[in-house]
């Protein structure tokens, strides 16, 4: 479970996503990755697949003062945040809960994305509006995601088997 938890890490690089922005931060405190745990989330993540024209290369996962941080470079501009790691409850497919909190690089937004880990690769979903599940089943308000750990921890394994990953990447060798 712990092979699978660091490989679901590199999910928080949908920056440019929108429909996974919540007024508030989405986390499972009770499953939330925590200092004893934080070591099989570090590492660099090849990227396989990535939204839009602009692809890193790599991501790079790092631990920073007992937290998980994260960083990319784009030909004009380097990004590093700060996530959180939660292991969504109820989930029959090993899914976590990524969670980036409001920061400057993301316009002070709280985001959230789905990560699971397979032999060798890390998928990632979004999870906008007009997708199959989440049209039926979250509530937005003002383009932002309401009721989203009651969403996930219902309905994360049904939305991720619906949709496609928009972010696939490799996983580190250890």
């Amino acid at each position: 479970m712990v092979a699978l938890a660091r490989r679901t890490t590199a999910a928080f690089c949908l920056l440019f996503v929108a429909g996974c922005v919540t007024d508030e931060l989405v986390v499972y405190k009770e499953t939330v990755v925590t200092k004893a745990s934080i070591k099989p989330f570090i590492g660099v993540y090849h990227v396989e697949e990535w939204p839009g024209n602009a692809k890193p290369e790599s991501v790079r996962v790092t631990e920073k003062d007992e937290d998980l941080h994260f960083s990319y470079s784009l030909p004009d501009k380097k990004v590093q945040l700060h996530f959180l790691l939660s292991k969504i409850p109820n989930s029959k497919s090993e899914l976590y809960l990524l969670s980036i909190p409001g920061q400057d690089d993301t316009n002070q937004a709280n985001m959230f994305f789905i990560g699971k880990a397979e032999k060798g690769q890390t998928h990632i979903w979004a999870v906008f509006s007009n997708l199959p599940v989440a049209k039926d089943h979250l509530k937005f308000q003002d383009g932002k995601a309401k009721e989203v750990k009651k969403f996930l921890a219902k309905r994360a394994d049904a939305f991720v088997m619906a949709n496609e990953p928009q972010v696939t990447l490799k996983n580190p060798e250890r």
